[in-house]
């Protein structure tokens, strides 16, 4: 039998044409995208009254549209999870649900099973805000498994190292302990100040001779926004200055009384133990730091590239912030 005669069959005809209609049909009138948003005027205004909460002042045009493009990400997260159906295999949102039936008193006589798969029934799911945030928290966490970010590497470790090291840069430390005088009696320093001179008074014998101080007398290896949080801006400036005037004597940093230095509370007079400058920081001391740094921009990085794909498979309604810059980061 000829190879035409083999192929000229009406009923194989009729198969290769019902296959190619079929494939026309997805590519002719391919099934329509689940429609996102647009936000209700609501939804928007309750956004712009969590703005003014935050901030204290109107949002503008393009904060309000940033919000609002946020949520509606959020929603399309949502979407997706749940017609992957991670709401009915998440042991978090299985407990949350069954213990809001407890809530409403519907649980009575009745298996966890039973709430969960009536909590389901009722919609429960879509409701609850802390199910809401899992089941995004899951689909975040999906995308990021389908197309994980990019690793470190040791040159991305070094190049981010170089072009941070000011800001990597270790403050000075100061160990210091201190003779309090408050308001009311400045007028003994001099008096004090001297007999702890003539009879060489440690920092912890001399503290008797002061004033209580409620945020203690000895404060080891601080930076200078550590202790301006105990003695405010002023006593550390004071300080720095009367440290650097017994430097330029040629005076040891270690081992010392500076002062009196007046902070907001009073007169300090002060016994620097040690003293620490400011240095560069090595890279191993800070290698661990980069390292988790990098590898959160690159996986919040990959998260927005993932975020912008997915949005492809849907009718994002309502969005008028421009993703151009996002989609030519991601290429």
């Amino acid at each position: 039998m000829s190879w035409f005669a083999r192929v000229h069959k009406p009923w194989l005809h009729f198969v290769v044409l019902g296959l190619v209609f079929y494939q026309l049909q997805s590519v002719l009138f391919p099934e329509p995208k689940v429609v996102i948003g647009p936000l209700s005027e609501a939804r928007i205004a309750t956004l712009e009254q969590q703005w003014r909460a935050s901030t204290g002042r109107k949002p503008s045009p393009e904060q309000i549209a940033r919000y609002v493009a946020v949520e509606l990400d959020r929603d399309m997260l949502l979407q997706r999870a749940i017609d992957l159906e991670f709401h009915l295999h998440d042991a978090i949102v299985f407990q949350r649900l069954v213990r809001n039936m407890g809530f409403i008193q519907l649980a009575e006589n009745k298996t966890d099973p039973e709430l969960f798969h009536q909590a389901i029934t009722m919609r429960m799911h879509l409701a609850d805000e802390v199910v809401k945030r899992r089941l995004i928290q899951l689909m975040e966490q999906r995308l990021l498994v389908d197309a994980p970010p990019s690793k470190s590497s040791v040159e991305d470790i070094e190049a981010a190292f170089s072009q941070r090291r000011q800001a990597l840069r270790h403050p000075p430390q100061y160990s210091i302990e201190h003779v309090f005088f408050a308001p009311e009696r400045e007028q003994d320093v001099a008096s004090v100040v001297t007999e702890i001179m003539e009879q060489r008074l440690s920092a912890r014998a001399a503290r008797q001779l002061g004033s209580p101080f409620l945020q203690g007398y000895q404060f080891v290896k601080q930076t200078p926004d550590q202790l301006a949080r105990n003695f405010g801006d002023r006593f550390v400036m004071g300080l720095q200055k009367a440290l650097q005037e017994s430097q330029s004597r040629a005076e040891s940093g270690d081992g010392q009384w500076l002062g009196p230095i007046r902070s907001v509370y009073g007169l300090h007079y002060v016994w620097l133990s040690r003293f620490e400058p400011a240095r560069d920081a090595e890279l191993k001391e800070v290698e661990q730091q980069l390292r988790v740094d990098l590898e959160y921009a690159a996986g919040k990085q990959a998260l927005q590239c993932a975020i912008a794909a997915l949005r492809l498979e849907f009718e994002v309604r309502g969005r008028t912030l421009q993703d151009a810059d996002e989609a030519g980061r991601c290429e």
